[in-house]
Order: C-alpha cells, then sequence, then structure tokens
C-alpha cells in the first residue's frame, strides 16, 4: 500500500492557522486534500497533526468533511509522521506538508511512479529542484523511515522528517526525479500571508472554469499575468529549514557534553529554596548523576521528554514514576479532562464521577463492594490504615515492602535497629513521629510466612492490619498469599493489599487478581490516574464502612479532575490490553540487559514484574557505574537509569532503538571498568544510594 500522510498544523510561527484560512470558500487544507484525492497511485490518505490542543479546530475540519486524522508530536514531527504510518503498515510513504494548496496530482504520479519503478528507498521531486517550491513530493519505503525515526538525533532530522534519509546516500538508495525545465524559482507554497494572497488569487482565476487545473494551467496563467508571480517574490526557498540547520549547529557542538544551563541554574535554585530539592526522593537528581541529569521538564508527550535547554529525549527510565501507564499528556485523557475543567472542577456540591468511579473499581474487583478516594498514595495508605484500626480496634500492624511516609510506617523505625533499612532507605530516621508509636509497625519479608506467624503469634489479639503488596521483585511462593490469607482470618486483621505500585501493570486492575486472592481493602494510585493525582481505597462493605466511626476527610479529594480523569484511563486501558502490552514490552527490556550485559563481560543483576523492572551493576563500584551510564544514555538522547517503567506509548521500535544504544553505552563502561577509568569518566556525581524494598 502507498500511504499519502499531509502534515498540517495551526501554531505555524509565521502564519498561524494557515491550514484553516479560507481559499474560495474553503479551508486551505480541503483545497489541498481535493487535489491530492485526483492522484491514481495513492492508496489512502490521511492528515498527521499534533495533539497540541490548538490543532483541534483541524481535526473537527477533517473529521466533518471525512478525512482521515492522527494526531501525535507537535515539536518531534518525526515521531509524529512515523507512528502515523505505523498505524497503516504501508509498504512507502508519500509525505506531503498542509502548505501546499497547488499540489499537481499528475507531478504525485509521476513521483510515486518513478520511485516504484526504480526500486528507490526514498525518491523526491526536491533533492535537485526544478518544480515551483509548493508541489514537492517525497516517496520512501516505511522500513527506512522507520529506520530514520531510530537513527535521527539533530533537530533538522526530526522536524523536518527526511532529511536523514537524503543526507545518508550510504544507507539508502535515493532517486532524484526532475522536470523537463528548472521552475524552482517559483514560490507556490504558503508561509507568508503574501503567499496565501497568491494562491488565492491563482484559484479565483482558475477554479470556476477548470476545477482540477494543473501546473501547466498555473504556469499558463502566470505568462498571461506575470505580475501575479511579484505578490510573494521576495521570500527564499526553505527558510524554516534553514533555521532547523542553525539549531543543529548548535547540537553538534554540543555533543560529548551536555547543555544543561538553565536546567541546573534551576537545580541550584532549588536547592535554596526547598527542603531536599525535590517533593519526590525518587526524582531527585542524585538519585541519577548531580550535574548531568537535567531534573526539570518543559514539556511531556508520549514518550518524549523535553528539558529546560530544549534538549529532547526518549524516556526509558521511572515513567513518572510510574504514573503514567499511558505515556505523557495521553490525549484522550487529556480530552476528557479538558471537558471536566470546562464544566468546573470543584463547587458546593459533589462530582457525580466519583460514584461512577466507584463502580467501575468493583465491577474490575467484584469481592469489593465500597469505596473512599484520596489523592495520593501515601495519604491512602494512611486511610487504609486508619480504616482497619477502625474497624477492628487494633493498633498493631504488620506489614512487608515500602507503603509511604506517614506516621503508621515510620513508626517502624522508633527505637528499633533501622527496622526499615530493607524496606525503605538504610539509616532513615523517624524524627517527628511520635514515640508513642513505637512498636505499632512491625516488618515482615516477602515469601516468609514464618516471620509473619510470629508477629501474629506475639500479637495475639493485638493486630489490626496485615498490610503488604501482592508482588514486586519476584513472585510469590506456592502458597505464601493463601497462608496469609489465612492469617488474616484467624487473627482478625484486616488483609491490605498495596496495589500503588503493582497494580494496572500486568492486567486491568489489581495484581491480586491474577493470584486468586481476595483482600478485605485493596489501595490504588499513580497508574489510574495517568499522571493527574487520584486514589482510591476500595474494600468490603463491613470494614470500608469503619470509616464512618473515625474521621477521614480532606475538600480536594472532592474535586472533578481526578476521578475523570481515571475513568478515561480504566476505560483506556482495559480497551487496549495495557496490561499484555507493559508486560511484553518490559519483558523485552529485561532480556536485552540480561543479554547485553553478557555480550559485554558486565555483571548485572535483573529483577522486578517486567512493567516495573530493574537492574543493579554488581562489583565494587555500582553507584558510579549508574551514573556512567546515565550520562552516556543522555548524550544519545534518552533518560535512562537501572529502572525501567513501561508505558502504553512505548513501542517495540523505541525498544528497539534503546537497545541499540544500550549496546554501544555497556560497551564503553565495561571498557571504562576494565581500564579503571569509570571515575574520570565521569562528568557529575556518582549516584547516591537508591531507592529500595525487601525482597
Amino acid at each position: 500500500m502507498n500511504l499519502a500522510i499531509v502534515q498540517a498544523r495551526i501554531s505555524s510561527t509565521r502564519l498561524p492557522a494557515k491550514a484553516l484560512a479560507p481559499v474560495l470558500g474553503r479551508f486551505m487544507i480541503l483545497r489541498q486534500v481535493e487535489r491530492i484525492r485526483e492522484a491514481h497511485r495513492i492508496d489512502r490518505l490521511v492528515v498527521a497533526t499534533s495533539t497540541d490542543a490548538s490543532d483541534d479546530p483541524l481535526v473537527e475540519a477533517c473529521r466533518e468533511e471525512g478525512i482521515e486524522c492522527e494526531r501525535g508530536s507537535l515539536e518531534d514531527v518525526l515521531d509524529r509522521f512515523y507512528q502515523v504510518a505505523r498505524k497503516y503498515s504501508p509498504a512507502h510513504v508519500t509525505r506531503l506538508t498542509g502548505d501546499c494548496p497547488l499540489t499537481d496530482p499528475e507531478v504525485l504520479d509521476a513521483v510515486i511512479a518513478f520511485h516504484l519503478d526504480n526500486g528507490f528507498d526514498y525518491t523526491s521531486n526536491a533533492l535537485e529542484p526544478t518544480f515551483p517550491d509548493g508541489l514537492d513530493v517525497e516517496v520512501m519505503r516505511f522500513n527506512c523511515l522507520e529506520r530514520a525515526w531510530r537513527e535521527a538525533r539533530l533537530p533538522s532530522e526530526r522536524e523536518h522528517v527526511t532529511p536523514y534519509l537524503y543526507h545518508h546516500g550510504d544507507l539508502f538508495r535515493l532517486g532524484s526525479y526532475r522536470g523537463e525545465r528548472d521552475l524552482s524559482g517559483m514560490r507556490w507554497t504558503v508561509d507568508e500571508p503574501e503567499d496565501l494572497e497568491f494562491v488565492r488569487r491563482i484559484y479565483a482565476r482558475l477554479y470556476a472554469a477548470t476545477p482540477s487545473f494543473r501546473m501547466t494551467d498555473v504556469l499558463a496563467l502566470l505568462e498571461q499575468e506575470p505580475e501575479l508571480a511579484s505578490v510573494n517574490s521576495r521570500f527564499q526557498r526553505n527558510e524554516g529549514m534553514q533555521k532547523s540547520l542553525e539549531k543543529d549547529r548548535e547540537v553538534r557542538t554540543m555533543r560529548g557534553s551536555l547543555h544543561l544551563a538553565k536546567s541546573l541554574a534551576l537545580q541550584a535554585r532549588a536547592r535554596e529554596r526547598i527542603p531536599g530539592m525535590t517533593q519526590l526522593l525518587s526524582k531527585r537528581p542524585d538519585q541519577f548523576s548531580t550535574g548531568v541529569w537535567p531534573g526539570y521538564f518543559s514539556r511531556a508527550c508520549g514518550v518524549e521528554v523535553w528539558d529546560l535547554d530544549g534538549n529532547r529525549y526518549i524516556d526509558m527510565s521511572i515513567g513518572g514514576i510510574g504514573a503514567n501507564v499511558l505515556g505523557y499528556a495521553d490525549s484522550e485523557v487529556d480530552e476528557a479532562v479538558r471537558c471536566a475543567i470546562a464544566n468546573g472542577t470543584s463547587c458546593s456540591l459533589n462530582c457525580p464521577e466519583e460514584v461512577e468511579l466507584a463502580d467501575l473499581l468493583c465491577e474490575i474487583h467484584p469481592w469489593a463492594e465500597k469505596v473512599r478516594y484520596a489523592r495520593t498514595g501515601g495519604e491512602s495508605m494512611a486511610v487504609a490504615v486508619r480504616i482497619a484500626r477502625a474497624a477492628t480496634e487494633r493498633d498493631t500492624v504488620a506489614f512487608c515492602g515500602y507503603h509511604g511516609w506517614h506516621d503508621w510506617y515510620l513508626a517502624a523505625n522508633l527505637g528499633a535497629d533501622d527496622a526499615l533499612g530493607g524496606h525503605l532507605l538504610t539509616g532513615l530516621s523517624p524524627a517527628g513521629v511520635p514515640r508513642g508509636l513505637a512498636g505499632t509497625a512491625i516488618p515482615f519479608h516477602y515469601n516468609r510466612i514464618g516471620e509473619l506467624e510470629t508477629i501474629a503469634a506475639r500479637h495475639d489479639g493485638e493486630l489490626a492490619a496485615i498490610v503488604m503488596e501482592p508482588i514486586r521483585s519476584a513472585p510469590p511462593e506456592p502458597g505464601f498469599l493463601e497462608q496469609v490469607r489465612k492469617i488474616a482470618d484467624r487473627t482478625g486483621a484486616v488483609l491490605v493489599m498495596d496495589e500503588i505500585s503493582a497494580g494496572f501493570r500486568q492486567n486491568s486492575g489489581g495484581a491480586h487478581l491474577t493470584f486468586g486472592i481476595e483482600p478485605d481493602i485493596a489501595v490504588f494510585s499513580k497508574a489510574i490516574g495517568n499522571g493527574y493525582p487520584i486514589a482510591a481505597v476500595i474494600g468490603r462493605g463491613d470494614v470500608m464502612d469503619a470509616a464512618q466511626r473515625t474521621f477521614i476527610s480532606s475538600t480536594y479529594w472532592t474535586e472533578r479532575i481526578g476521578p475523570t480523569a481515571a475513568l478515561a484511563t480504566i476505560r483506556k486501558h482495559r480497551r487496549e490490553n495495557t496490561g499484555g502490552h507493559l508486560a511484553r514490552i518490559g519483558l523485552r527490556v529485561q532480556t536485552g540487559w540480561r543479554e547485553l550485559a553478557t555480550a559485554h563481560g558486565l555483571r548485572i543483576e535483573v529483577g522486578g514484574i517486567p512493567p516495573l523492572s530493574h537492574f543493579s551493576f554488581q562489583g565494587a563500584q555500582p553507584l558510579a557505574l549508574k551514573s556512567l551510564l546515565v550520562q552516556l544514555m543522555l548524550q544519545r538522547g534518552y533518560l535512562a537509569s537501572t529502572s525501567f517503567y513501561a508505558m502504553a506509548a512505548h513501542t517495540d521500535a523505541h525498544v528497539d532503538a534503546y537497545l541499540s544504544a544500550l549496546d554501544q553505552v555497556f560497551a564503553e563502561i565495561a571498557e571504562a571498568e576494565r581500564t579503571g577509568a569509570v571515575a574520570a569518566s565521569l562528568k557529575g556525581q556518582p549516584a547516591s544510594p537508591g531507592f529500595t524494598r525487601l525482597a
């Protein structure tokens, strides 16, 4: 199949909204599509615009006319173009830009035929320009487009889609289609107001008598009325490309050293103004490499992130700490949120979405009957523990794993020899936690049922709750979770499953569903909102009713955005089997880590469920090796560390390109380790001790 893609957007810097400018009573983009449809060599046509809200009117205009329209990245046009093409599985792709309303279908057919008949990888009539600017046609094999998408790094290559192809004649077979005479000095494209005026005059002269007028008709008209050509003659060809090439020169001078002036300056300000620099330990630059990690983002979309200095990265790291399960700025979720904002996010009444979401969560988890909400993971776990204590009228909690920052949890370190050392951070101080809570939170290890039995025996009649993650680094041993359930039943303790990290990763619901275990309470956050704050505590009716016997209440738990985002996220997650996709992508990454480490003689240990994967370097300087990995991957355009949180927006092509880059990086790391040059290779500081969970 030969797929034609017309790329267009509203936010043009030189002539905003030109695609929707009227030309003889119709939007300019519609005039162009009308002409493209007359070509015989095009099997399917689609308009590719961005996910930016400014392009909503363009999408609506296309859909009203029955024109297929897809959306993607605003800035990374190559990614937008590739992702759209990928949906249709074409053999060849024809690229057109939406500022050429004088497109000639006969020229289109001629270039496509030339491409197919000669077996070229990439063909254009603009490699050696002989046609008027505005009649450009590019045709390429899809597999060549995919390679460009994987390997292109320069701004011009990402913004203008095809430079990587035609600048690499050593990699691709190029075809140059030339006209019989050189007309390249003529300007028929629309980038400036004068260009639009020129096009309008052409249509006014020709369309009524000959709606399907061709290039030859325009040339004949210009011979009769040469003054028409002077309307826009002062502009140069490809001015936009010249600006991109200037950015290329900047990037080339930075290659090998990261340009992070704005990012590092803001980090310095943050250290002075914000205790701990960030609100989340896992996002602190010292967890990666201070002086190298960009720290702040200006925008994010799909799996792409731009820092404050304009550097673009593919995120193969922590995926918003697991909060963005679908990908950044998911268009479906964001559109639902925009509608909620338009209707008011809060008022003196409650939002109906919270009831709708409660019904959906209980439908997914049939054992659950009632739901309460919070907005973050830590506070929702505090709510769950409060409900469990109120339901049992007991104080003591047995727990396994990490469950947040609240007093009930950090109390484990009161008067103890670092009881949380294996669950959180070694040496974590419980400063500020009331001493009276000592002895109320007691840890046990995952898959060590004997430890829980001992706690239950020592605190017979005192156990309010057993709190744990259903799975994290390793799967449960046979019978482990069933034994936990039996201990909870025998002691009268409330079994609380913390699904904040594991939930909605391998299935569309709690991970406990895959093991056939029914807790009394389950807690969700992170993934269910795709980056919007929302948390849900679901449970059996008799247990949840205890919330009425204590005081659990907060104004911002009643706002509308969180439940709206959760409804949109969960519905898309279920419809597209996102859990299966995350598991498959994560497994590919884990397998790649192991194979590349073996190939380069690096010793690593891989763990975690596939959608939440991690590895650690083994040996004398694991944190320095981690920071060197971070640094070298940043230089290749990746946010990457020793953890990988899969998102629905991650594709096999992303994984292929990531592993290709990692192959090079592992080779450099292995050489630095062999020669003792690891410390000397670092441009930033070695990573601080990380965030670990008890396995």
